[in-house]
This record gives structure tokens, sequence and C-alpha cells, in this order.
């Protein structure tokens, strides 16, 4: 009859320690996403890789968010572009020829933004996560689906570093689950005090 009462306390205190594992794990989660939600601004450094049938194309550049003022993209040192107000403002370093676009015409570079993603965490009507280790390093993925009909960039993996909680991957698929972008960010630094010029073109 004394075991009886031994194991009834050797499963409640597995359940505590499963139900406590399982609240860290949420709270995790959640804390490394509200943290994205909240930043102010940042900049960091980019590393794009565009695959397709034929080739693989490399970007590199950095880029500026602020919320009050949008994005700035400097790409490759020949391009810079600046989104605000649903336009994209590009200025061609090499020739200085300056125009503007429509923010939805960009299907590609925008892509890169961590924006972006907290944009989808909010649309998406469920938000899966996972954990990753790569090297010594722990990820929460959060995987998401891309919204729009481009069957080239179905679903994104947000890879969050669970020390730090900043991003450091976007890998992006096509509908039957290949991978077609990998973007990789370096360098990245939460509310940095950013100008107001800095998003503008001159």
């Amino acid at each position: 009859m004394k075991k009886k009462p031994l194991f009834t306390t050797i499963l409640v205190f597995i359940f505590i320690i499963v139900f406590t594992s399982c609240g860290k794990k949420t709270d995790d989660t959640e804390k490394n996403i509200d943290y994205l939600k909240n930043l102010d601004s940042y900049s960091c450094n980019i590393n794009m890789k565009i695959e397709n049938d034929k080739q693989t194309i490399n970007y590199t550049g950095k880029q500026f968010y602020d919320k009050r003022y949008g994005y700035r993209f400097e790409l490759d040192k020949n391009r810079l572009m600046v989104y605000k107000d649903n336009k994209i403002l590009v200025k061609d370093l090499q020739s200085g020829l300056k125009y503007d676009t429509e923010k939805d015409f960009d299907s590609l570079f925008k892509l890169s933004f961590i924006g972006e993603y907290i944009g989808m965490i909010y649309t998406n009507e469920v938000v899966k996560n996972s954990l990753k280790k790569i090297g010594n390093e722990e990820y929460q993925v959060v995987h998401l689906d891309i919204p729009g009909n481009n069957k080239n960039i179905s679903k994104a993996e947000l890879y969050i570093d669970k020390h730090n909680s900043l991003p450091k991957y976007v890998i992006i698929y096509d509908s039957k689950g290949k991978k077609k972008i990998d973007v990789e960010y370096s360098d990245f630094k939460a509310n940095p005090e950013l100008q107001k010029d800095l998003f503008e073109i001159t």
C-alpha cells in the first residue's frame, strides 16, 4: 500500500516538470517574437542568395529601418532604395539616375526585410514554431505562409537566435518545398539612433 502514494507523487512530479517546460518554451517563443515586433529601428548587413533552375545569384547589402521613416537598402554599392509611403525611391549609384515605383512592384528584395515577416506573424492564422540547432547555436524557427499567388515564393522560415532574440536567417521556399531564397543577417544592431535624412534620396 505504501508504493501507491510514492508512485502518485512521482507521477505528479513528472507532470509538473513537463508542464513547466512547455510553459517556458511558449514564453521564450513569444518573448523572441515580441522583441522583434517592438523594435523601433535596426541596421544590419545582409547576404542574399537567389536560386533558380539556371543559376544562383548573390547579393550583398546594408539595411536600415526606422518605424518613423521606413527602410533604406544599400544594394551591392550599385543601387540605393528607400521604401516608404507605399513607394520605392531608387537611385542608381553608377549613373546617378533617380526614379520611384510602387512598393508592390518589388516582390523580391522586400522579402529580405524583417518587418515583412513581423507583418506575416500578425496576418497568418496559425504561426508554427520549431527549434533547430546549427553548430553550437540554437534557433527558434518561425514558419510562415507568404501571401499572394506567386508559387516561387510560397513559404518562409525566420530563424531567431534564442540567445539574443535577433534574426539570423530567412529561408524562402516555393510551393513544392524547394529552397529559392536564402538571406543571412550579420552585425545586427537593435534600436540605433537613425537620422531622417538617411531615408531621403539626394
